[in-house]
């Protein structure tokens, strides 16, 4: 069984180019696509979607807002932070790991949080209040090293 071939003639600018197509590749020529090969993209895509959704997947941590209760227990630590807060998130995993007593003020939906912040004349979250100590910023060094210093005096 002979396969039919077709002339091709094709045009590029300043040069014409000659070439024999086989019965079946001039038929498959303008075939729409497959379906499978109209899927490329959006698989694609849903792939590079689920690869950054798990690179940024963050474990819930619970949040202990400061309140009445909690404040009687006299924490080691109150941290002024956000909800978005990335280095907010970082020290309460810190805390939360390490047993420290703590508690938090969001400082954009709680008055007194909003109040302590501008107290201290802070400038960004999150910034933490270690017995009469401030601290502007998540260090896990400098944190561990201040509530050594507060223990011993204590």
């Amino acid at each position: 069984m002979e396969q039919l071939t077709h002339p091709v003639v094709t045009k590029i600018p300043g040069v014409f180019v000659y070439c024999i197509m086989t019965d079946s590749a001039y038929q498959n020529q303008n075939a729409p696509p497959s379906k499978l090969r109209r899927l490329n993209g959006p698989i694609a895509i849903l792939i590079i979607l689920a690869a950054l959704a798990m690179i940024n997947y963050k474990p819930s941590i619970k949040r202990i807002h400061c309140d009445d209760a909690i404040l009687s227990t006299k924490p080691e630590v109150v941290m002024l932070g956000t909800w978005w807060c990335k280095y907010c998130y970082q020290a309460r995993r810190y805390f939360t790991t390490n047993n420290i007593n703590y508690c938090e003020y969001d400082i954009e939906r709680s008055a007194e949080g909003e109040r302590l912040y501008h107290r201290v004349n802070a400038q960004a979250v999150p910034v933490f209040l270690v017995d009469q100590y401030v601290i502007s910023g998540f260090d896990e060094e400098r944190l561990k090293q201040l509530l050594d210093k507060v223990r011993e005096s204590t």
